[in-house]
């Protein structure tokens, strides 16, 4: 039985489902099925378009979901309004949190700091990197985003601990990405060895991999203007499914933004971000792609086929 077929003996009120479908989607451990399911039960009543937009005023700050308003509320209606207060007082995203880091950055927010040793590193949105040392020389952890460093070759060896492995640098410019369990390390010059465990493999110039925790991934060429885009406030897309355009997209941007539907999100996308105007890309994206796009609130942005 999917969550949808006794949502309505479950939650008692439209507010008290709103505050079930927005924590779910906010949390992100929807499934495909979940999503169709929020799909039909917006489209169903306009109670429901009224209960979620005034769920929607609740995490924006703007008022209050005040479940002591409608007709009939019970004990899981309040369960809902918890879960979402739970979201609100824990904040959406909050397992990424380190609170110990040296340098982070916001979302949206791009940083250039010095470390030690004469190594410059530039943050992309949403990262947390901390200070280590080890192996006889500095380094860094990279908790959590993206950074690029520039490694001058007369400062000597220095390294990036992330996913479990080492990226060791002798001199050179490269990047290295931390998004769930693996990295991707991408070099721009000279070379980067990445080592996890008894596995070492040797990155070169316009060459990358990505490992996780056990396995490292096969050297690739890639074309490093574009995936590096980001460090001259842009993000670049040729051919690129839409899931993984919105994947991207929530690195920059506040929020979550579901895709209903596995062949909307195959849809492939070609185009060029500003990511000082991140929120208008989507909407924009809706003719050219025949998308419904709904933005209930800066923080949710559900997609589906018009």
């Amino acid at each position: 039985m999917n969550r949808y077929s006794d949502i309505d003996g479950t939650f008692d009120t439209p507010a008290a489902q709103a505050a079930y479908w927005f924590a779910l989607l906010l949390d992100g451990s929807e499934t495909e099925q979940d999503r169709q399911d929020f799909a039909r039960w917006i489209e169903k009543d306009p109670r429901n378009r009224r209960a979620f937009g005034e769920v929607e005023r609740v995490w924006s700050g703007s008022s209050s979901l005040n479940l002591a308003n409608q007709a009939k509320v019970g004990r899981r209606a309040f369960m809902a309004g918890g879960l979402l207060a739970g979201i609100l007082a824990t904040g959406w995203g909050a397992q990424r949190y380190h609170p110990m880091a040296d340098f982070r950055t916001r979302t949206g927010e791009r940083r250039t700091v010095s470390l030690p040793g004469g190594v410059k590193a530039t943050l992309a949105s949403d990262t947390t990197m901390s200070l280590v040392a080890g192996y006889g020389t500095a380094g860094v952890e990279l908790h959590h985003g993206e950074v690029w460093f520039d490694h001058a070759p007369e400062n000597g060896d220095f390294f990036v601990a992330s996913s479990g492995g080492h990226s060791w640098s002798r001199g050179g410019k490269f990047d290295i990405a931390h998004f769930g369990d693996e990295s991707t390390v991408t070099v721009e010059s000279r070379n980067v060895a990445v080592k996890l465990g008894n596995q070492m493999a040797q990155v070169t110039a316009d060459h990358a991999l990505t490992y996780g925790p056990d396995k490292l991934g096969p050297v690739r060429k890639v074309d490093v203007t574009t995936d590096l885009a980001w460090r001259n406030g842009q993000l670049v897309f040729m051919g690129e499914q839409l899931g993984d355009v919105a994947r991207i997209l929530e690195r920059w941007q506040a929020g979550k933004i579901v895709i209903i539907g596995d062949d909307v999100a195959r849809r492939k996308v070609t185009m060029v971000v500003d990511l000082d105007r991140t929120r208008g890309v989507l909407p924009a994206l809706a003719g050219a792609l025949s998308l419904k796009v709904d933005q209930f609130t800066d923080y949710l942005t559900v997609i589906r086929a018009a």
